[in-house]
């Protein structure tokens, strides 16, 4: 009985193990054929489809070169003229002399006579993946040079409070004039890089912790046709509105785990860094308009009274700054609808849509009166 059993459990084992050994030189054949693959793919992308891969590398590069590093961490590089890719979007990208992002409406030197307005933000007001005169800074400029007035635009990708009042003396030094208004556009993403990501130090250098991925995606897409092909496929498939969600960039106001975590410390870290611009409107005699807006998780959540709004417009009426309020704009509509609508898919971008929701929300609520 017992050397039955015994055999038994033998001829399992040996049954496993040739699973195993099977299981294994499956996979390790697949995998010899994806390097092969991959392997034809970077040598015919850069031989017979030279020309696809140069336009794709000139897409990168745009991104590549477009920053400089400052003692702020990071800027524009000034006198750029590309044409960006983001996802499936091609725009133009321009900046002047001073490395602000321009287009239709943006002043220039001639400009520097009018009242002057600056718009500072992270990439949502650097208006990634759409033109200028798509976003709402460049919406905003339009509309108030119509009124003799000039709208300069000092987002930049990845700023936050640690940055903003830095690069707002900074502009001010470089172009020799002094707003009447700044307007910050808070992005939620904010909280967690003022928490997380920038330190300052003995000497006010600004620096960043965070190891970005961007130039790795950018080298595999632009020398692998079949990964550019999956990444299209994958952005004109439903999945791209499931990709833009599940950011704790975003989730902090909804999962008190990160807001234990780090949420109320970024938050506390803001408003310092924030009350250093209120200070520099009070020593300019300017005005200072603080504006909130949603991401997909937000949207996605239902979280219209979020702690980002509650916070946020609690500190602006103890520091009599003016709040407006971007979220309800996103919410009068089915989530589903406004994720589509509103957001770049597969992105927590706006869309050209989305732009021009908040540019009517701000207008709306200055009155139109810049």
């Amino acid at each position: 009985m017992a050397g039955a059993m015994t055999g038994t459990i033998r001829n399992l084992g040996k049954a496993a193990a040739k699973s195993c050994l099977w299981v294994l030189r499956v996979l390790g054949q697949t995998l010899v054929i994806i390097v092969i693959c991959l392997i034809l793919d970077y040598v015919l992308l850069a031989t017979v489809f030279s020309g696809w891969k140069q336009r794709w590398a000139d897409a990168a590069s745009a991104y590549t070169e477009a920053y400089i590093k400052t003692a702020y961490d990071h800027d524009l590089a000034p006198n750029a003229n590309s044409t960006r890719v983001w996802g499936n979007i091609v725009y133009p990208w321009q900046t002047d002399r001073y490395g602000l992002r321009i287009g239709a409406c943006a002043p220039g030197e001639a400009e520097k006579a009018l009242p002057a307005i600056f718009v500072i933000g992270d990439s949502f007001t650097e208006a990634i993946g759409a033109a200028y005169e798509d976003s709402f800074a460049g919406l905003m400029a339009c509309d108030a040079a119509k009124q003799g007035k000039a709208v300069w635009n000092l987002g930049v990708a990845s700023y936050s409070p640690t940055i903003y009042f830095r690069k707002i003396r900074a502009v001010t030094q470089k172009l020799g004039i002094k707003p009447r208004e700044i307007f910050v556009f808070l992005d939620l993403s904010d909280i967690d890089d003022d928490a997380n990501v920038y330190h300052v130090g003995p000497d006010d250098v600004v620096t960043s912790s965070v190891f970005h991925w961007f130039n790795i995606g950018q080298f595999l897409l632009g020398n692998f046709a079949t990964l550019r092909l999956a990444y299209d496929i994958y952005l004109s498939s439903t999945l791209a509105t499931v990709g833009s969600l599940g950011q704790d960039r975003a989730r902090w106001t909804l999962d008190p785990d990160l807001m234990r975590k780090w949420g109320r410390r970024g938050l506390e870290i803001a408003g310092r860094n924030l009350d250093q611009v209120v200070a520099i409107c009070r020593e300019w005699d300017c005005r200072m308009t603080l504006v909130v807006y949603p991401w997909p998780d937000n949207v996605e959540a239902g979280d219209r009274n979020s702690v980002q709004v509650t916070h946020w417009r609690e500190w602006a009426a103890a520091r009599h700054v003016r709040f407006i309020d971007g979220f309800p704009a996103f919410f009068r509509e089915p989530a589903d609808v406004a994720l589509r609508k509103y957001f770049i898919a597969g992105d927590i971008h706006f869309s050209a849509l989305g732009h021009r929701l908040l540019f009517d929300e701000v207008k709306r609520a200055i009155g139109g009166d810049y």
